[in-house]
């Protein structure tokens, strides 16, 4: 296809994106979307962390966090107003554990990290309203970027290396295997991250820093059993760190830096003018 030229879409895909582009909204100004995290805290030893009450420090067990607080502090944990010490679960453990400070404020634990540190992290329900949220800005639909395209699995995977959007060292990546598509005659490669039951690829493009966010942007696919796949990038998104600094998201490795414009999917985020 030209970049210039766009593919109509039918009626129920249309539709179908309509509906991706609602939930992608409400998701963003959630109270726990990207627009919220307010606060990202990692703990080594007992601290206080910004903006929140309580003293915060490792769990005994190492599996998370735990806060020391009196009940007149009013955090909940789990449930229960914290009178003494509670036990913050972390995020992706068997048993997560939610924490609440008022009708705004609510954290949990995420980790551990290469030290085996745990981090609080603290979301604020209204902070889209008041940071201007506006939007995103989007790609009209484009049903030409709806690649169909194939997963081949490699035994062991395929390592590659990435950097982080807040810097650091170089991470180490293994994508389960190669994802590829055609594009106007050329095939092209791409490499992701496994995301539960999907692979996430982290991407740029001709259009980035300049008609898209400067970092990149993110596509989620789910490969088929027969190895098939469907690239649908008008569901490209911005990642995280577009919405806060506190994210530290993952940038494109090498092999995923496309000369080719992909006009498609999500641009920025759109905040009122201060």
């Amino acid at each position: 296809m030209s970049d210039s030229v766009q593919t109509a879409p039918d009626d129920a895909a249309l539709a179908q994106h309509d509906a991706f582009r609602r939930k992608r909204d409400l998701s963003v100004r959630g109270p726990q979307g990207s627009l919220a995290l307010v606060a990202s805290a990692w703990v080594s030893e007992p601290t206080t962390v910004e903006g929140v009450p309580g003293t915060w420090s490792a769990s005994p067990a190492g599996d998370g966090l735990q806060v020391s607080a009196d009940a007149s502090d009013g955090i909940v944990v789990d449930g229960r107003v914290v009178d003494g010490a509670a036990i913050v679960y972390a995020h992706d453990s068997m048993t997560p554990s939610s924490v609440r400070f008022d009708d705004r404020r609510t954290a949990f634990a995420v980790g551990p990290d290469f030290h085996g540190r745990f981090a609080l992290q603290v979301w604020d329900a209204d902070a889209a309203e008041e940071r201007g949220f506006e939007g995103i800005e989007t790609f009209p639909y484009d049903a030409a970027w709806v690649k169909h395209g194939t997963f081949e699995a490699v035994d062991g995977g395929v390592g590659f290396e990435y950097a982080k959007s807040r810097g650091g060292s170089l991470r180490q990546g293994v994508s389960p295997g190669r994802i590829r598509f055609e594009h106007e005659g050329a095939e092209v490669e791409l490499l992701a991250l496994p995301d539960g039951d999907s692979l996430q690829i982290v991407f740029a493009d001709a259009t980035t820093g300049d008609e898209t966010y400067d970092v990149g942007r993110f596509l989620f696919v789910k490969p088929k059993h027969d190895g098939t796949v469907v690239l649908d990038f008008n569901r490209a998104i911005v990642p995280p760190c577009a919405m806060s600094d506190l994210f530290n998201c993952p940038l494109p490795p090498a092999g995923n830096r496309l000369a080719i414009a992909i006009r498609a999917g999500e641009r920025r985020p759109r905040f009122a003018q201060a």
